[in-house]
């Protein structure tokens, strides 16, 4: 690799010292790079200084809100996934398990990792390798190497044979080189993998805040930048050595360099970088977690401390890589003893079980009556609680509610329960005070389980640092079984539920514990909080919109809860998020959307207790939730026939007769739209001719085109490649095996919801029906609108033929018994699954006019209900005993087990089931109606399977306009926050 400048200058002989060792000491010193070439180590480090200051000025500047911003979210927000044609016909024919499309990452993120590959490598091969001594270009000053050489010659005992010209060129140079570009990329690549501030650099809130969960693909793509860069090294300096030959013996350079010790140090320094690499592969990664960390811990220190030794003039930036790595780790390790209880904890506030009940000087939303189908206030609009007064130092304020359980767990133990889909919801209080913002996650370990390995987990819940309990600090996860750690969690719980016991073999649980009903109590450990969810500034925005798919709900949740508890007059402060609330300076949100997507009616037993209580804080003008079921198809309708008018019977002959088009095809044709659109308007529109028995409008924001089929071809899919209606639900290895039992939930609250609905739909009637009556009696008439549905699922408009045939109700109207598939029986209930009845809910009338019954039918009616028993529905049976029947896998020999329901979640799921509706949103619809309605900026808070992120990103560059921040319209602004990191 010598050029021909080159040519003429020549290397100082080495003397022929007798020993070999000193020989190859001075052979390979003579090949050390000059202190004046660590310059391009250092430009590396310049840059990234340069990029990481103007990210942080220009996030202070807050200029990615403006129209640069804009222009550039715009492109950069997009990802792309793959997937290769007919893939899912093959796989469904094979019986393949579901798997998520190949995709790649942001457009942001792809701009940043080829600025660093292209950065690095022009800084390993452009120029010459090797600049003389003493030249001035950032010359810096010697660093002393004597003093640490025990064993061997000094080094400097042999500079004097170094070259004191310039080399552009060979093997040797061009090695040292790439290893001199490695060596500085060893502390970046540790920084882009850390967790916790203030070592972690990066996610320090007052620069960049960018967290772990942003930057572990940078991470990863570093670490394969570095070890190609190392494998380079070698190579160059294998030739090298390889036709070098000792004069007076002739043997080449390998021979000798097996003498060196620093030479043994290289190749053990390559050796655990390379089983590093190799554990680290996807593969691995997933399948065999644990195995990762453990490799991980062991090869990451090992690597830094071989190649320190094996080259002491450059080892300090191993050193520095090594310093950060070992703080970063103390310090959590410091956090995670506090946390936990180890260094002593705060005094627990409630070991006993707690109920939804208020505090004397406290106004809380469970204390507040909620509307349960068919009772007296059912007519009435959900009740909200009343706005706080920033103003107001008393301690009347809300406090974060109960969870949907009256039991809390004694700090440091967690409360594990299961819930249908394969769910475990996991519940804990940690001894030490701990403060998370919403939307980030933990590290959760628990020992029955695995000794040593913790997992990441998302929290559900807000952190309330002024609650009077220990329900304010309470940490809720969902974790679904997957496989590996999560399904030993599963098989774990379940076995334990199986045999009547409250916790493991051989765990020590505190002298007072009380144990809960159902569920077990086990050890638990928390390491964390992490994420960047927590630089969101969401009040900022005038509407947040949150997307959710399967089990990625649990950050939507958070957030959620966050948001309404700051509308009805929370300071963010307090609840772990920004400063800010209703009320209060610079808090501008005014509405909140929530959609879900989730695979079975039943899931949304999950969340029911977390949506209840945020729908009892916030007005349904201001807070919209949407729960889009995709694995119920809803009921065939046959539509009346076309009614043909014709004027002129002798014009028949005239026009060309035509092909009848559907109904929900009428309204397109006359209005043309642009081919986009129309290639997913038939399918996302209609909704008459496929719906349930009471949703009779015409929602645009629903797609029901993949109830021919699970999979969607790339011609009507939204990511322009074939799509499976899996793939907006479920994760990587997401089980969608039901349980027995689990059939018969799904169905109840299909039911509830649907009867709720109608309920909602036909009592909006009567009450505008009467309001009309009522003002042509007085003489004044006055057009408003009807009641309208707090669940805007629903039509708005009632049809006239409605109004005209439904009379307002009067006291004298019999009342009609409907049953609720949900009933509220006592919630420790041991009855079997069939054979017992339950007290059902009662309705009000909502027939069109209903006949008067005579004096003597409404005795028969009374004597026939007191003697008779009450009508049963189809799932009446099963509902009373408030157990779903389930069997574990086979790691619990098929034992039998019971997910219960209480008295509390059997009304939270029937509230919340009226939320609930078969169908696929379209995410491009609802996010551009938000757009139009919103009042200034939108945020987007996104977490679910790959594909869902990739469909939220896509609608939100379509939305975004600069031309509309140019013009002064905020609404031109959307930001995303998206949780969709992967380990």
């Amino acid at each position: 690799m010598s050029t021909s400048a080159q040519s003429n200058l020549t290397f100082a002989p080495i003397p022929d010292y007798p020993n070999d060792v000193e020989w190859v000491t001075a052979y390979l010193v003579q090949r050390i790079l000059s202190d004046s070439t660590w310059v391009y180590a250092w430009i590396l480090w310049i840059a990234i200084a340069v990029i990481f200051f103007s990210y942080s000025a220009m996030r202070w500047a807050g200029l990615r809100g403006g129209y640069i911003g804009a222009v550039w979210s715009k492109w950069s927000l997009r990802r792309r996934t793959w997937r290769k044609k007919h893939s899912l016909a093959v796989a469904l024919k094979l019986g393949r398990p579901h798997t998520q499309p190949e995709s790649l990452p942001s457009n942001a993120q792809i701009l940043c990792l080829l600025a660093l590959i292209v950065g690095s490598l022009l800084l390993a091969f452009v120029g010459p390798d090797y600049l003389a001594p003493g030249s001035r270009l950032w010359t810096l000053q010697n660093y002393p190497t004597m003093g640490v050489e025990k064993r061997g010659y000094p080094l400097s005992d042999f500079y004097f044979l170094q070259p004191q010209f310039t080399i552009e060129k060979m093997w040797w140079t061009t090695g040292g080189r790439t290893g001199l570009i490695a060596f500085a990329l060893f502390p970046l690549t540790v920084l882009l993998a850390l967790k916790a501030p203030p070592f972690a650099i990066f996610s320090i809130p007052q620069f960049t805040h960018l967290c772990f969960d942003k930057l572990a693909f940078l991470h990863r793509w570093c670490g394969v930048l570095t070890w190609f860069l190392t494998t380079l090294h070698v190579i160059f300096w294998s030739v090298q050595l390889a036709i070098d030959h000792r004069a007076t013996t002739g043997e080449n350079g390998y021979f000798y360099a097996w003498q060196y010790e620093k030479f043994h140090f290289a190749w053990a320094a390559y050796g655990f970088f390379t089983l590093l690499m190799l554990c680290s592969l996807p593969p691995i990664r997933r399948h065999y977690y644990e195995v990762f960390w453990f490799l991980h811990i062991l090869f990451v220190p090992s690597t830094l401390i071989m190649s320190a030794l094996h080259h002491p003039p450059l080892w300090w930036w191993c050193w520095a890589a090594l310093a950060l790595w070992v703080g970063e780790r103390s310090y959590r390790l410091t956090w995670w003893l506090n946390t936990n209880g180890f260094l002593g904890g705060i005094e627990s506030t409630q070991s006993k079980p707690r109920k939804r009940v208020s505090f004397t000087a406290e106004v809380t939303p469970d204390t507040l009556p909620m509307h349960v189908l068919g009772q007296a206030n059912a007519v009435g609009k959900l009740p909200v609680l009343p706005r706080i007064n920033p103003a107001l130092t008393a301690p009347f304020h809300h406090t974060v509610a109960m969870t949907g359980s009256t039991y809390v767990p004694p700090p440091g133990f967690v409360h594990a329960e299961l819930l249908p889909g394969r769910t475990v919801r996991v519940r804990l209080v940690t001894p030490g005070y701990l403060s998370w913002a919403p939307g980030q996650h933990f590290l959760i370990n628990i020992p029955a389980i695995s000794k040593f390995t913790s997992h990441p987990f998302t929290v559900a819940s807000v952190c309330d640092s002024r609650a009077h309990t220990d329900a304010g600090r309470e940490l809720v996860f969902f974790i679904r079984a997957k496989k590996g750690w999560t399904k030993d969690l599963w098989d774990t719980v379940a076995r334990l539920t199986a045999h009547g016991l409250k916790y493991p073999n051989g765990e020590k649980l505190p002298s007072e514990c009380q144990m809960p009903d159902r569920g077990v109590l086990m050890r638990g450990l928390i390491d964390g909080p992490f994420g960047s969810a927590a630089r969101a500034k969401w009040g900022d925005h005038s509407t947040v919109l949150l997307v959710a798919g399967g089990s990625g709900v649990s950050f939507a949740l958070s957030v959620l809860e966050y948001m309404c508890m700051c509308m009805a007059g929370r300071d963010g402060r307090e609840l772990g998020g920004q400063p800010g609330g209703w009320g209060r300076r610079n808090f501008r949100t005014t509405r909140v959307r929530f959609v879900w997507l989730v695979r079975e009616f039943g899931h949304i037993h999950w969340c029911a207790p977390f949506l209840r209580r945020c729908m009892s804080m916030v007005p349904s003008s201001e807070l919209q939730i949407d729960i889009f079921v995709t694995n119920a198809k809803p009921a065939m309708r046959s539509l009346p026939p076309p009614i043909i008018e014709v004027s002129d019977p002798d014009a028949i002959t005239e026009v060309p007769l035509s092909p009848p088009s559907p109904h929900f095809t009428r309204n397109s044709l006359s209005s043309p739209k642009p081919k986009s659109e129309k290639k997913r308007h038939s399918a996302s529109t209609s909704i008459v001719s496929v719906e349930t028995e009471d949703d009779d409008d015409n929602d645009s924001v629903v797609d029901l085109s993949y109830y021919t089929s699970d999979v969607a071809d790339e011609e009507k899919g939204e990511l322009g490649h074939d799509e499976h209606v899996l793939d907006l639900t479920n994760f990587e290895g997401d089980d969608d095996t039901a349980l027995p039992g689990e059939a018969q939930l799904n169905v109840a609250v299909k039911q509830e919801g649907r009867m709720r609905r109608s309920f909602w739909k036909r009592s909006s009637v009567v009450l505008a029906a009467k309001q009309e009556l009522d003002n042509r009696a007085s003489g004044v008439y006055r057009q408003s609108p009807a009641l309208r549905s707090s669940v805007r699922l629903l039509d708005e408009r009632p049809s006239s033929i409605a109004m005209m045939s439904l009379e307002p109700m009067g006291p004298s109207s019999s009342r009609v018994q409907l049953q609720s598939p949900l009933s509220t029986a006592s919630p420790n209930s041991a009855a079997p699954l069939l054979g017992h009845h339950s007290p059902r809910f009662v309705f009000p009338p909502v027939f069109p006019n209903p006949p008067s019954p005579t004096a003597s039918e409404r005795r028969l009616s009374q004597s026939s209900r007191a003697e008779s028993p009450r009508p049963e529905s189809a799932i009446s049976d099963w509902s009373d005993a408030h157990t779903l029947a389930a069997l574990v896998s086979e790691a619990a020999a098929r034992e039998e087990i019971r997910l219960e329901l209480d008295e509390e979640e059997i009304i939270d799921i029937s509230v919340v089931a009226e939320r609930a509706r078969a169908g696929r949103p379209v995410i491009s619809r609802i996010l551009a109606d938000e757009v139009e309605q919103s009042k200034g900026p939108i945020i987007v808070g996104c977490c679910g399977p790959t594909s869902l992120n990739a469909v939220v990103r896509k609608s939100i560059a379509a939305q975004i306009n600069p031309s509309r921040i140019w013009q002064g319209d905020e609404r031109g602004h959307i930001a995303l926050v998206a949780e969709d990191f992967g380990y």
